[in-house]
C-alpha cells in the first residue's frame, strides 16, 4: 500500500492550470496549487522552482519538437515538420 498518491508532478500541473484558468496567474499562490493537488508546498518546490515554471517548463518544447521529428514522414525537411496535437 502506497503512502502517497502517485504522480505528484502531474497533479501539481493540473491543479496549477485549473487555478490559473479560474483565478488568473497573478492571483494564484503556490499554497493554493499545493492544496488542490493534495501535497505540501515543499513538494511543489521539489518539482518546480516557482509557479512560472509550471507554465514554461524547460524541456517541454524540446520534447514536443523531438516527438514531431520522430513521427514525421521521411521525405520532409526538418523545417517542414510540425507537431501534431
Amino acid at each position: 500500500m502506497s503512502r502517497w498518491k502517485p504522480d505528484a508532478r502531474g497533479r501539481l500541473e493540473k491543479a496549477a492550470m485549473e487555478l490559473y484558468n479560474d483565478k488568473g496567474f497573478e492571483a494564484t499562490t503556490v499554497a493554493e496549487i499545493a492544496a488542490r493537488a493534495a501535497v505540501t508546498e515543499r513538494t511543489f518546490y521539489r518539482h518546480f522552482v516557482d509557479k512560472r515554471e509550471v507554465l514554461f517548463q524547460p524541456n517541454a518544447l524540446a520534447d514536443v519538437l523531438a516527438r514531431a521529428a520522430a513521427t514525421a514522414a521521411a521525405p520532409l525537411a526538418p523545417l517542414e515538420v510540425s507537431p501534431t496535437p
